[in-house]
């Protein structure tokens, strides 16, 4: 906890305009509540991956948080839509997902440019990361020399049992997903990504999309009919 505190406050100090990079899951939602405790006007950024990208659950749950604690937050559009980027690859196969990386990251580089964005507060655990030890060397706070801004990971070295104590703790509302999502994996693995992902496609993601979400399975399924295979 005093390593989080302490790596916010070396951002917000040390540069103009740091913001959190809110994603709408449980370790985005640890670093949001911990940043308003040191600067209750912190920008808090998300990104809006149109059709096929956050659930409506989230956008809305969190969309009233903002209202009622009046945060400094805003939804910036990524140049193009996640089902635009499958429907122009007509099928999974024919899918580049390096196409989906960039869009996001397009999308990530024109909220820096509206906002002056000098610092990205980001809810990234080395536990959960396959660049796992590209974190850890970098450590809680750095500069990205090829991105031109800051770097600032509060809970990089926290455990998923510890992010799922402070929220319970501090009574933070988190979106009804991780409750269906727990069913198959548990809590402290369950994470939060664009519904309509197709990454581990072969380790029951479709099964899960389909028992918690029918209706947005059926969205996928229409569009790429393979999905089904997986089930």
């Amino acid at each position: 906890m005093a390593e989080a505190q302490d790596a916010i406050k070396q951002a917000v100090s040390q540069c103009k305009n740091p913001a959190v990079s809110f994603s709408f899951g449980k370790d985005s939602l640890v670093c949001l509540d911990i940043a308003r405790q040191i600067k209750p006007d912190i920008l808090v950024i998300n990104i809006d991956r149109g059709e096929g990208g956050d659930l409506n659950e989230a956008v809305e749950m969190y969309g009233r948080f903002a209202s009622e604690h009046s945060l400094n937050y805003h939804r910036v559009k990524t140049p193009k839509e996640i089902f635009e980027i499958y429907r122009e690859a007509g099928c999974i196969e024919n899918l580049d997902f390096k196409k989906l990386t960039q869009n996001l990251m397009a999308g990530v580089k024109t909220a820096q440019k509206i906002f002056d964005i000098d610092c990205q507060i980001l809810g990234l655990r080395a536990e959960e990361s396959r660049e796992r030890m590209h974190l850890l060397k970098y450590g809680v706070f750095h500069y990205a020399q090829a991105e031109k801004l800051y770097k600032c990971k509060p809970v990089l070295h926290w455990k998923g049992d510890e992010v799922w104590a402070y929220i319970i703790s501090r009574d933070l509302p988190y979106i009804p997903y991780y409750d269906k999502e727990s069913r198959f994996c548990g809590y402290e693995k369950s994470r939060y990504s664009n519904w309509a992902g197709l990454a581990q496609k072969t380790a029951g993601r479709f099964v899960r999309l389909k028992m918690n979400y029918p209706e947005k399975f059926g969205e996928l399924a229409r569009m790429f009919p393979e999905v089904s295979h997986y089930i």
